[in-house]
């Protein structure tokens, strides 16, 4: 199958507001895991993956009033900036896709603002599509005028990777000649966080420590983070700049384990080689895999086992998890282990999976191996990473990551013209200052003038003139300064370079100005145009209501000691408190069924359990429920208890 490549990338994600901060953070060993900041999750103490300026809004640059704003999500909000940023890192200007088959595929799975603006009563006729899932994908379709598929996918936590996995699929199949794929996830309500503690897959000391015997749980992360995918055929013809290329990829499920949510050693090693031959590799030629690698007791032995038999048994491999920086970004997850994946190859860097010390995991067997220190990454032409994503209803990704081919290229000297355009003077100011900050890397000043004259260009325009970077950072000084045209002192005016600079500076072509470059590349993460943010509201306000207290009800205990026959008094609770449970009365004959086969899953008899506890005052453990798989054998064990405790 073709390659299809990465030409742009964009994320917002704890600890950093694109991706060359991310990369810097990740190659820094540094974990972006903090407390719950003030203001959010409703005071609520816990651990998290935060993101900044989530109040914070370009209204304007994306055509919505503030009316409107206000009751859109800010996971939408969200996504609109890190497409544009996306979209400008590819070095694509907006007029080029506008009515184009491009595609937008978009993982989410939270609806925390739209939950709370449905229970705050203040509606407002914005707010239907402003908090319809939909519209996730559909307001970045229609706001660049694309005509390709526009979907929103949510498989739990794989739901970003799956996304990009349906983006390559469409682009193969020719739905589209391109796509924006990724995903978004916030995590603005406390009451999520206490349902998913309740599920119990929360660590209690907020750490994600993967593969390692401290292993008890993952900490809950947000953010979100997109790529623009192109045949790679295309965007070698187009002069693109390919952070990396998807050989392949696949999804699957697992199957139906025994309990719903319980992961499968055997439908994940499927599903890396189902990716391995759609990527047409091997075994041998996988360096590296981003694990899902969520640090769970459940989980990592699972997907250990599962490497181990697909990749292990053939090479020593590395692995490791980004989790264990940001959180688990849950619908965003995906996306955020490849873009890791990307950098990782564009960089030559393999970063080092915090929290880990020790495992109880049989890695040396499974021929596994936990990046802990950062190390070079040198992956021969051949060579692969995989990116794992799991989601909890057993919908899985892989996406297998290689290195972009070598393009040679012809030196570039002499004197070039930085076109600079923004929607505002604040932001073409902005803009300069990025930009004279910037780390060109091995870029000329020819790369940076192309990558500039083929993003969108805007009303208010400014060019600097130069020959070397010291040059044109000091006419990026004196745009910052206010002027519109800055040239190097002593610089001997040069016709063709005036003329062009100057056609600019009056139309916004970029023909002329194009004509003086010949050959060169688009330059990737170089500074993308700067939104003028204004706040708004995070979540809608909940309407003060005074609530009666209810009446108590009378304990338990009591009614046991004089109920006439005190076993059925605990079977009229278990039976109850499973009815409430299932919501809906138990049918007759239940008694001796396995609570597997009344639809209870794992994570449903542990509520029973903290039911019961609740109730008696008992202190029922959890593993009780496994003992006592059906309402007879739970009664008979619970009434045990009560004798003891009462007597």
């Amino acid at each position: 199958m073709s390659a299809i490549a990465v030409i742009g990338m964009s994320c917002r994600v704890p600890g950093a507001a694109g991706p060359a901060e991310f990369l810097r953070n990740l190659v820094a060993g540094r974990s972006s895991v903090t407390e719950v900041p003030e203001g959010r999750w409703q005071g609520r103490q816990g651990f998290g993956g935060f993101v900044d300026g989530l109040d914070a809004f370009d209204s304007g640059f994306f055509g919505m009033s503030r009316r409107e704003a206000t009751w859109t999500d800010p996971q939408q909000r969200l996504l609109l900036e890190l497409a544009w940023e996306c979209v400008e890192d590819a070095a694509v200007s907006t007029a080029d896709v506008k009515a184009s088959r491009w595609g937008v595929f978009v993982g989410a799975c939270a609806d925390d603002f739209r939950q709370r603006y449905l229970a705050s009563g203040a509606l407002d006729r914005h707010g239907h599509m402003g908090t319809s899932r939909s519209m996730l994908a559909n307001r970045v379709s229609y706001f660049f005028g694309l005509r390709g598929p526009s979907e929103v996918v949510d498989t739990g936590q794989s739901s970003s990777l799956v996304a990009v996995h349906r983006a390559v699929s469409a682009i193969r199949t020719g739905e589209c000649d391109a796509a924006i794929a990724g995903g978004v996830n916030l995590n603005l309500l406390g009451e999520v966080t206490e349902q998913i503690e309740l599920w119990g897959g929360l660590s209690p000391n907020g750490r994600c420590h993967t593969f390692d015997e401290r292993a008890n749980g993952y900490v809950r992360g947000e953010g979100g983070g997109l790529v623009v995918l192109k045949p790679l055929e295309a965007a070698l013809r187009d002069g693109d700049a390919v952070h990396a290329v998807i050989r392949g990829s696949a999804t699957a499920h697992d199957g139906g384990p025994d309990l719903l949510g319980t992961p499968s050693a055997d439908a994940q090693q499927d599903l890396v080689e189902a990716a391995h031959k759609a990527a047409g590799v091997s075994p041998e030629d996988v360096a590296y895999v981003e694990l899902h690698g969520t640090g769970t007791p459940a989980g990592d032995p699972v997907e250990a086992q599962a490497l181990g038999a697909a990749i292990g048994r053939a090479r020593r491999v590395k692995v490791g998890s980004v989790k264990t920086n940001v959180g688990h970004l849950e619908s965003a997850a995906g996306v955020t282990g490849l873009l890791k994946a990307c950098l990782m190859i564009r960089h030559a860097v393999l970063p080092p999976s915090l929290n880990f010390t020790r495992s109880s995991l049989p890695l040396d067997k499974l021929n596994l191996e936990v990046v802990a220190q950062p190390e070079d990454l040198a992956l021969r032409p051949h060579e692969v990473i995989g990116v794992s994503s799991f989601g909890m209803g057993g919908t899985n990704a892989h996406v297998v990551v290689g290195p972009p081919p070598v393009v040679e290229q012809d030196a570039w000297s002499g004197n070039v013209v930085w076109c600079l355009s923004a929607r505002s003077p604040h932001a073409l100011g902005e803009l300069a200052r990025r930009l004279i900050d910037h780390d060109p890397g091995d870029h000329t000043p020819a790369d940076v003038a192309w990558t500039l004259l083929h993003r969108t260009r805007w009303e208010h325009r400014a060019v600097v003139v130069g020959s070397t970077w010291d040059e044109l950072r000091q006419g990026l000084a004196s745009v910052l300064a206010g002027n519109s045209f800055a040239v190097p002192r002593g610089w001997a005016a040069d016709a063709g370079v005036l003329r062009a600079a100057g056609e600019h500076l009056a139309t916004g072509d970029p023909a002329a100005v194009l004509g003086l470059l010949g050959a060169a590349r688009k330059v990737p993460s170089l500074p993308t145009h700067p939104f003028d943010r204004t706040e708004f509201p995070v979540l809608p306000d909940l309407p003060v209501a005074s609530t009666p207290e209810p009446d108590a009800e009378p304990a338990f205990a009591d009614e046991w000691r004089n109920a006439p026959d005190r076993s059925w008094r605990v079977r009229s609770l278990v039976e109850r408190e499973l009815g409430d449970l299932l919501g809906e009365p138990l049918p007759r004959g239940t008694s001796g069924v396995a609570f597997r086969d009344l639809g209870v899953d794992s994570q449903a008899q542990m509520e029973l359990v903290d039911r019961i506890n609740t109730s008696t005052g008992l202190a029922l453990a959890d593993t009780d429920i496994f003992d006592c798989p059906t309402i007879d054998d739970l009664t008979t064990h619970v009434n045990t208890m009560m004798e003891a405790s009462c007597a």
